[in-house]
C-alpha cells in the first residue's frame, strides 16, 4: 500500500491534472487524490489510525459514489478494483499475509 501511495504522490507531482481513475460518471485526478491522501494522513495520524486508512478515505472522498454503495461486500469489491487499477503499473510485492498454524 505504501508503494501505491508513493506512486500516486509521484504522479500527482508530475501530472496533477491527469485522470487517475474513473468510476461511473465520476473521475479523480492524481492531484485530487494526492491532496486528499495528504489531508487524511494527518487526520489518521492524529487519531492513531494507519496511514493506509488514508488511501481508503481519500478514495471515498474523491469518488463519492463509492460511499453511497450500501452493500459492504460490493463496496469493498469496488474499492479493490479501484486500488488494482491505480496499482496496475506497480510490480507485485507478494503482499505481507502469512499463514498462522
Amino acid at each position: 500500500m505504501t508503494e501505491l501511495r508513493n506512486d500516486v504522490m509521484r504522479r500527482a507531482e508530475a501530472t496533477p491534472w491527469m485522470t487517475a481513475v474513473r468510476l461511473g460518471g465520476e473521475s479523480a485526478t492524481y492531484g485530487e487524490l494526492a491532496e486528499s491522501v495528504s489531508s487524511y494522513e494527518t487526520v489518521m495520524s492524529r487519531n492513531g489510525m494507519s496511514s493506509e486508512a488514508a488511501i481508503y478515505a481519500a478514495l471515498l472522498h474523491s469518488l463519492p459514489s463509492l460511499a453511497k454503495v450500501s452493500d459492504p461486500a460490493k463496496q469493498g469489491a469496488m474499492i479493490d478494483q479501484v486500488l488494482a487499477w491505480l496499482g496496475r503499473n506497480l510490480p507485485f510485492s507478494g503482499g505481507s499475509l502469512r499463514a498462522v498454524g
